[in-house]
């Protein structure tokens, strides 16, 4: 494990193995942790440098008193691909990581070569207030439901739901190691994913891979993004590079292999 203080004083802890370009970066999602890409990280690293890391407030690295906003995420990714000297890399994202991939091709498109998106989702901003607004009632009861009386239940329940009945232990320690994390923090980690996602898709012009677990609306998608391919995973739930990384780890590498 590597460390990297940020110019607000928070402390990054990142891994970074392996030689070969291109250079791959993974970002992990809600409440998760830079260990849940393991396997990518150690079949890609076989001829790839690859790169993950615990988001701030995740895993190992440091909680902070403010930062937990797309856009910082995405500033403390390129604080550390620059220590790295990573200049040109693909930049693989998960879920509610997604934001702040889309973010950090935003802010700095030259360093992306291209994106893989897992089992995420592309919107408009969600309105939390307007009763009239499907995504926003949606969070807005998973935000009431955490910061409630009974909060630490809801979230172990929303967090086990994430999972097949397939997914077994790996599912069990993931959702154990989700449950470390401070409710307030999970709750403001939730809100900031209701950002508008959609015009930040709209400005990214490199390849993207869109990888999910379930059927997708590829109309939409393809709407949304200029150089879109798809792939699906067979029989898991929301995190296939935990549940299927055999099929997870098959279809980026042929993604690469078309770049």
């Amino acid at each position: 494990m590597a460390t990297h203080t940020t110019q607000d004083g928070t402390r990054l802890f990142y891994r970074a193995r392996g030689k070969g370009g291109p250079t791959i970066v993974f970002v992990h999602g809600w409440c998760s942790r830079q260990s849940h890409w393991d396997a990518q990280m150690r079949h890609f690293g076989r001829r790839h440098r690859v790169l993950s890391i615990d988001r701030r407030g995740h895993g190992r690295s440091d909680s902070s008193a403010t930062g937990y906003s797309a856009r910082q995420h995405a500033n403390d990714l390129l604080e550390v691909l620059h220590k790295e000297r990573i200049r040109k890399a693909i930049v693989v994202g998960h879920a509610g990581g997604v934001p702040a991939t889309l973010e950090l091709t935003r802010s700095d498109p030259g360093r992306v070569k291209a994106l893989v998106l897992i089992d995420s989702r592309i919107n408009p901003a969600a309105d939390l207030d307007d009763p009239n607004d499907p995504a926003g009632v949606t969070f807005r009861g998973m935000l009431e439901a955490i910061r409630g009386k009974n909060g630490k239940h809801a979230f172990e329940r929303m967090y086990s739901d994430l999972f097949s009945p397939q997914a077994g232990a790996v599912g069990r320690r993931a959702i154990r190691e989700a449950l470390s994390t401070p409710l307030d923090l999970a709750a403001e980690e939730l809100a900031s994913i209701t950002i508008d996602t959609l015009a930040l898709a709209k400005r990214i012009r490199q390849p993207v891979l869109w990888l999910t677990a379930g059927a997708e609306d590829e109309g939409a998608i393809s709407a949304a993004f200029r150089d879109v391919q798809f792939g699906q995973a067979v029989g898991s739930g929301h995190f296939p590079q935990l549940e299927v990384p055999d099929q997870t780890n098959a279809m980026i590498a042929r993604f690469i292999a078309t770049l």
